[in-house]
């Protein structure tokens, strides 16, 4: 008996069919660009898979996409933005302070408070600062209240460096891009 068994590297071998054609770069700019939709759509999926209690929306407004040309074949996704207030993870003003769910479980916040500001933001502070002052006001004097400081989580890009989040995306990348290079180069040659 006879066993045959063949193994072939992906990449190489498409790149390798791909060098005799002059559609190389239309079809690998294109590949490039839908693997990096899909890639953002399954970062935002596995940054929440990975425990981050956050709306798609919220993570997917954070995430964009540089796209690839035919002269240019480097298709990017960056992650910007500031820590994300504490309201956006599901806070819950109760007796004994705000729970939250930042990450895995919930946490309670004992000195915090849910509350409006006059411009109408909602979100999670607390009293920072020691001592009231004294302030005069008007010829009258009184106690102001201590001043507040808004409470914030983990924002997007830090979650987006979470060891999991990043395999997993590496992988899709790997499993993705190879899949759509051939399925690109047969529209394009068929096509043009």
């Amino acid at each position: 008996m006879i066993d045959v068994s063949v193994r072939a590297n992906t990449k190489a071998a498409t790149a390798a069919v791909l060098l005799n054609s002059p559609y190389i770069a239309r079809a690998t700019a294109r590949a490039l660009n839908k693997t990096a939709a899909q890639v953002r759509t399954g970062a935002s999926r596995e940054i929440r898979a990975a425990g981050y209690n956050l709306k798609a929306g919220t993570i997917r407004k954070t995430l964009s996409a540089t796209r690839a040309t035919p002269a240019r074949l480097i298709a990017a996704l960056t992650a910007t933005g500031r820590p994300i207030p504490l309201i956006n993870y599901g806070a819950r003003q109760t007796t004994k302070g705000v729970t939250v769910r930042v990450k895995n479980g919930s946490k309670t916040l004992r000195h915090a408070f849910i509350a409006t500001m006059a411009s109408g933001h909602l979100g999670v502070f607390e009293r920072v600062g020691t001592g009231h002052k004294r302030v005069t006001k008007n010829g009258r004097a009184y106690w102001s209240g201590l001043p507040i400081r808004e409470l914030y989580g983990p924002s997007i890009p830090y979650a987006l460096g979470n060891a999991a989040v990043q395999k997993t995306i590496g992988q899709l990348i790997e499993d993705r891009y190879p899949t759509i290079l051939a399925h690109e180069f047969a529209w394009i040659s068929t096509h043009s």
